[in-house]
Parts: structure tokens; sequence; C-alpha cells
């Protein structure tokens, strides 16, 4: 048993290290505009609660809200690992578009380190860029074609510490490295005219920084087995760079190069800062059974500095948007101290409303955004150690989402996806005795 532990400990770390997520887990169209479509933090059983993390405490992982690692006992190693797979309907006027995605979504991991303290580490998507779409413009009988394309994505590995100093209290700190790197294509080619030109722009993007986060949580006991966990992240603005390559063609369709294979710029710095981030929730626990929660997050995007060389045709003025999300979720168990396996299976669901925080450049040339909609819905499977009594899960997560943009003439997205992650629960620290 030890040297299988070990080896799930050793191999979950080399994962971290060597593996990003999501080679590419989107394909949107607004992937094309600032970092690409943001990820939440949620993970296991938060993500089958419309994602709630601030007030959640417990026996499963918790990165979105640091403090929470304080709450593990001084004999239990939390594993936890995900892996997701998402079809996408994309929809404009009387054309559409499905696609599939999917892949190793997280890995995390938690343990105390002493008496009040707790530790967790692990790797999580931060972003992801995928897109393919065009156009024909067509002006003086002469018709362009328009391509864009691109992928990528940025992970980010984290570790965090959290403390209790009195009783019901804990605080906590994350620190995390964000790495990846997204690369843009565009091809503009003229279409009706015997000799066309050919012009095409090669970006990539590579990102490197570091952000903080700093939780808090307090549980508020109350009559009968119940209580109240509020909870607070903050993540302060961080000023970073990171480095972009360009390359540029022009050709004509008979294979003359113009200006072949410029590179404009190589490993330019490129102003790649991420916004100031506050958030609270709760969670509300009846006996065990029943727990309802919900969360508020704020993120001041409209101060964030990007780099111009993208050439998206946006302005720091009408680029990003402050963003707001909402998340509301509930879980529920029969018994969970029963013997029977359908009475110790958590059934669990949620809701989530966001705005974006990017613009996009619509074909009237003005600027807008969108509105994402989504609902989840979960199982718990449980897993009992006949020699420890501890129990661990199989979560299973269902999700629609759904993009509304806020101009008529804009991309409409519906996203469903699943999940799957094991919670594994064990007794690591406890020290053997013979007689």
């Amino acid at each position: 048993m030890q040297k299988y532990k070990k080896l799930l400990l050793a191999t979950g770390i080399g994962i971290i290290f060597i593996v990003p997520l999501h080679g590419q887990n989107t394909n949107s169209p607004y992937s094309r505009y600032g970092y690409g479509i943001l990820e939440g933090q949620a993970v296991g059983a938060s993500k089958g609660m419309g994602g709630i993390s601030y007030g959640v405490q417990g026996l499963n992982t918790n990165p979105g809200n640091p403090a929470s690692y304080a709450g593990v006992d001084s004999l239990t190693f939390i594993f936890d690992i995900g892996i997701s797979y998402r079809k996408s309907k994309l929809s404009e006027g009387s054309s559409k578009q499905n696609d599939d995605n999917g892949g190793l979504d997280y890995i995390a991991m938690q343990f105390p380190l002493a008496k009040k303290l707790g530790m967790s580490f692990g790797i999580l998507p931060y972003s992801s860029v995928g897109y393919e779409f065009g156009t024909v413009e067509t002006s003086n009988s002469i018709s362009t074609q328009k391509t864009f394309s691109g992928s990528g994505n940025i992970s980010q590995i984290y570790g965090g510490l959290a403390y209790s100093p009195i009783k019901n209290l804990s605080i906590g700190a994350n620190i995390s490295y964000l790495f990846g790197n997204t690369t843009y294509n565009r091809v503009f080619n003229v279409l009706n005219v015997s000799e066309a030109n050919i012009e095409s722009d090669y970006h990539k993007l590579t990102v490197n920084m570091v952000k903080f986060d700093l939780g808090v949580q307090y549980a508020l006991p109350l009559s009968s087995g119940d209580k109240v966990v509020l909870g607070a992240v903050f993540s302060p603005k961080i000023k970073s760079s990171g480095k972009i390559n360009n390359i540029h063609y022009q050709g004509t369709s008979g294979g003359s190069a113009i200006k072949n294979d410029t590179i404009n710029y190589t490993g330019k710095d490129a102003p790649t800062d991420l916004p100031m981030t506050v958030g609270a929730g709760f969670t509300w626990n009846h006996k065990g059974r029943l727990v309802i929660g919900g969360d508020v997050t704020y993120q001041n995007w409209e101060k964030v500095r990007y780099s111009e060389y993208m050439k998206d045709n946006l302005d720091s003025k009408d680029r990003f948007n402050n963003r707001w999300r909402f998340n509301g979720g509930i879980e529920y168990s029969i018994d969970p101290r029963d013997r029977s396996f359908i009475k110790r299976m958590k059934f669990r669901g949620g809701i989530n409303y966001a705005n974006s925080y990017m613009n996009v450049l619509t074909s009237d040339n003005s600027v807008s955004g969108y509105k994402e909609y989504g609902a989840t819905v979960g199982f718990g499977l449980p897993l009992t150690d006949p020699y420890t009594r501890r129990t661990s899960y199989i979560n299973i997560n269902f999700e629609y989402s759904n993009v509304s943009p806020d101009k008529s003439n804009l991309i409409k997205e519906q996203y469903f996806g699943v999940s799957l992650g094991l919670c594994l629960n064990d007794l690591w620290f406890m020290k053997n005795k013979f007689r």
C-alpha cells in the first residue's frame, strides 16, 4: 500500500511539472481577443456546484480559496485529478459549426504540515485560445478572403499555505506561476484578379508571470449542528511582461514573394498584466447533509495593459471590461455516514453568470461584448476503503453554458461538457503500531 501511495504522489508531481493543461479546450472565435477564454479555479465537487469556492470547506481540495487548506485534519492526504470533454455549437445566422475538445483538466493535492497548518499545490488552467473562422469581403468588384485562426493555452502551477490562528478562523495564501503561449494567424487572399496578393501575419505571445491570492474563511457555528462559512479572496493587480514574435509574409498567387517571411520583431517585450480581483462567498452546512452556497467575483480589467502588437484592432480604452461573476450551488446526501451506497452519494447542482472581460470587433466595426450563462449537475460516487473507513469520491459533472452576445451580428455559442474526477482521501500520516 505504501509503495502504491508513493507511486501515486510521484506520478502526480511529475504531471504537474511537465504537462501543461488543455492544449486547446475551446473553439470560440471570442478567444481571439485578450488572453482567450478564462477558466475557473473550481475543481471536483465545486465544479458540480456551479463553481463556488470562497466559502467551501471539507474533504476536497479548494484552490479557489487558499484559507480552506487549514481544514484538513492531521492524518489526511487528498489527491484530486480531473479530465473533461466539451462539445461546442456555434451559430451565426444560418451558419452552424460543431466542435469537440477535451483533455486533462487539473491536478491538486492537499495535506497537513503541522497542527492548524495545511498546504496544497497543483496545476490548473488559466485561459484557452482556439478558433478558426473567415469572411469574404467585396469592394469595387474585388473580393478578399480573410481567414483567422489561433490556438494555445495558459496554465498555472500553484502552491499555497493556510493557518488557523484561532478557532473557526483560517487565513491562507497562494503563489502561482503562469506559463504558456498562444498563437494568432491571419491571412488575406485576393480572389478574383489574375495575380492575387496574399498577405499573412503570425503572432506568438509567450507568457511567464507570477500572481498571488490571499484568502480568509470564518466558520460560524449555529444551533443543531449547522454552520455558516464566510469566505473572501483578494488578488492584487500584477504588472508583467511577456514576449511576442511576429512573422509577416506577402506574396502573389503565382508564388512570387513580395516580402518573404519578414520577421518584424522577435522576443519583443509585451505587457501581460493581470487584474485586481476580489471575491466573497458563503456556504451553509446543515448537519453534513445539505450544503448551499454562493459567490460573487469582481475583476478590474479596464486598467490592465495588453500588447498593441497583437493587432486586434482595439485600443486600450475599448479592449477590456470590468468583469462580474456570480455562482450559486447546492449539494445533498441522504446520510453520509450510512453504509448504503445510495445514501452516501452526493447530488449537486449549480448556476453561474458572467459578463465578458474582453470586447470584440463586430462586422460593422463597433465594439461589443457578451454575457455567459451556465448550469451544472453533478454526482459524487463514494468509494470506501475497507481498512481505514475513509471515503473517497468519483465526481461526475455535467455542464451547459450559453454565450449570448450583446449585439445580434455576433456569434452565439452553446457548450455541453462532462468532467470526471477522482478525489482520493487517504490516511498518509498515521504511524504503524506493532505489538
